[in-house]
């Protein structure tokens, strides 16, 4: 669910800004690139803001996650508090302000990428899906010439390129009648997530109450 919260928030700060977006620094560096090449300062500035609050998210998560891997724990929901918390306050200012709206957004796909990346030891990111088409496209290259191959991995990355893109998909749908409200769908993805997780580590917090 996550990358499909992260897809829909894409596209959406896309839509708004009518370039770029905030989920993937490839694309951002690039509008930086243009705006140093073409002399554009407000790219230029759009570009650094949008990168230095992906990169304060991921190292916000980094300060405040210190369980072990797959080991989800208090700091893990915290951190996804912060995030719904973040889209529903762009939901709020997007219309109004799209520039400090995608940098909301942006701050808060950096503290879930950064988050969803600790956990699993950076087996799994939900921001981007370079890497997830990257390792698809290496499976299907060993599987063609006969190697083994990961399936498991495979599967990963095809829900996460699906979800992802359906997110994508929804986050478009609703983008033209909500306009930037349209936030409130991954918000409410993210907050569900927190629920959920809360509630799942009820019996690890018995057994480790120290944990992080």
């Amino acid at each position: 669910m996550l990358p499909f919260a992260a897809g829909a928030t894409n596209a959406i700060a896309l839509l708004a800004l009518r370039h770029g977006g905030v989920t993937h620094l490839t694309g951002i560096s690039t509008e930086g690139a243009i705006g140093i090449g073409t002399g554009d300062a407000w790219l230029l500035l759009h570009a650094v803001f949008i990168m230095g609050l992906f990169s304060l998210g991921c190292a916000i998560s980094a300060w405040a996650i210190r369980s072990e891997r797959w080991a989800r724990g208090p700091a893990s929901v915290a951190i996804l508090w912060v995030e719904a918390a973040l889209l529903a306050l762009a939901a709020h200012t997007l219309d109004a302000n799209p520039t400090i709206g995608t940098c909301l957004c942006s701050l808060a796909i950096g503290l879930q990428n950064g988050a969803s990346s600790l956990v699993t030891g950076a087996v799994l990111r939900t921001s981007h899906l370079t890497g997830m088409f990257t390792d698809l496209g290496i499976a299907l290259g060993q599987r063609l010439r006969g190697a083994a191959y990961d399936p498991l991995r495979t599967r990963i990355c095809i829900v996460v390129i699906g979800t992802f893109i359906i997110g994508g998909a929804c986050g478009a749908a609703l983008f033209g009648p909500w306009s930037g409200h349209a936030l409130w769908l991954p918000a409410l993805v993210v907050l569900a997530m927190t629920a959920l997780t809360s509630l799942r580590l009820r019996p690890r917090q018995g057994r480790n109450p120290t944990g992080a």
